[in-house]
């Protein structure tokens, strides 16, 4: 009974284990796509201005954001480094002409979406009033102008 219960016991972790990874993979993935993009525009900046790249861009780089938001203390974690989904966003919404959750959500209204069902526009539907709350809160600390102490 006991080597029955250690079997099911040693099943059960590495299940956990399994679990753990793919939840890992997932972060990394969130975090490598945003970065990847970001480097996109900082090494080729007229990527922006093409009209066939920049929709495409845009679109990615908003769910990034809205990613970096739902789990920036995974994130955070997973990069070692507090902070790193604000700073994440501070760079990726100078690419955008919104200051607030509000301004973010019109715009993927209107322009960002690119197809129907498109995850993204569902993704802005989907935020109920405290998630618009947290967003603009992470939006706008994101695009405040950091001030320098001391100086």
């Amino acid at each position: 009974m006991g080597m029955l219960v250690s079997q099911y016991q040693r099943k059960r972790e590495v299940e956990a284990l399994r679990q753990a990874i793919d939840d890992t993979r997932s972060t990394l993935q969130i975090i490598e796509y945003g970065a990847a993009n970001l480097r996109l525009l900082e090494l080729n900046p007229a990527v922006w201005e093409d009209r066939d790249c920049s929709r495409f861009l845009k679109h990615e780089l908003a769910f990034s954001i809205l990613e970096h938001w739902r789990e920036r203390e995974v994130i955070d974690g997973a990069v070692g480094k507090p902070g790193y989904a604000d700073e994440f966003a501070r760079s990726a919404l100078s690419f955008f002409d919104c200051n607030s959750a509000a301004d973010f959500v019109k715009l993927t209204k209107a322009e960002l979406w690119v197809y129907p069902g498109d995850g993204l526009l569902h993704a802005t539907y989907d935020l109920s009033e405290s998630d618009l709350k947290s967003f603009d809160d992470f939006i706008r600390n994101a695009t405040t102008p950091e001030t320098s102490s001391g100086g």
